[in-house]
């Protein structure tokens, strides 16, 4: 039995609502099978269109009727998709550490998995190397997300500030000048020296860059580095 379907005629009482009986209502956040009621405000006529099947659509919603007296309710409700540029992972790893190459005096081979991440002491510089540069070579070009040198992984961390330069694939500088980091705020540990994505060149293939320690919160030389690189090698929409 199709429900009937009951409304308002130009010049009836406003508060006389109208009524679709109840019937399986469809909209787009899902179904419901509760009587539906659409009431009309204020002494304006209510306009009203029938389609083929008999059923009457109010002003201001999209009504369509079956013969199963299945009714989908379709309002203005937009959604909002946010695609994501690609997905972050930590470029420093086991082998990658190897890889790494200090100036002006190398650390020895068998240290260098320290610059690591999840190292619990770091690698420690002599006293006389107070600015080193650190130079990381990726796996595979990659769009650097993030650079920091973290205060709170390891005992006796002391880096306040460091610059880097970025190396396309090619093996070609993409900034001349060295971009300098975001400070630690005041030795807070919380806030180490960074460089957000902001700062870094956007939508850039990065084959190797230098990370060249510049300050220290105690003006000794570098402990307790290491590097916390975060890239991303291939993008995707979600």
């Amino acid at each position: 039995m199709i429900p009937m379907i009951l409304f308002n005629i130009p010049g009836t009482p406003a508060s006389t609502p109208t009524t679709i009986a109840p019937s399986s209502v469809t909209s787009a956040t899902g179904s419901t099978s509760v009587p539906t009621t659409i009431a009309q405000g204020g002494s304006a006529p209510t306009t009203v269109s029938t389609n083929a099947n008999g059923a009457s659509t109010p002003a201001g919603a999209s009504v369509s009727s079956t013969l199963s007296s299945e009714i989908t309710l379709t309002t203005g409700t937009s959604t909002s998709v946010t695609t994501k540029r690609c997905e972050e992972m930590q470029a420093v790893d086991e082998i990658t550490s190897q890889n790494i190459v200090v100036t002006p005096t190398d650390v020895p081979q068998a240290q260098k998995v320290q610059f690591q991440l999840i190292s619990t002491q770091g690698v420690s510089f002599p006293e006389t190397e107070t600015t080193p540069t650190i130079t990381f070579t990726f796996g595979k070009p990659a769009d650097v997300q993030s650079v920091k040198i973290p205060l709170h992984k390891t005992p006796g961390a002391n880096v306040e500030e460091f610059e880097v330069t970025f190396y396309s694939p090619n093996g070609k500088k993409i900034n001349d000048q060295p971009i300098s980091s975001v400070p630690s705020a005041n030795g807070d540990k919380n806030q180490p020296a960074h460089l957000d994505s902001t700062q870094i060149p956007s939508n850039t293939p990065v084959s190797q860059l230098d990370i060249k320690i510049v300050k220290t919160t105690d003006n000794q030389s570098p402990k307790g580095v290491v590097l916390d690189i975060k890239a991303c090698t291939e993008a995707f929409t979600g």
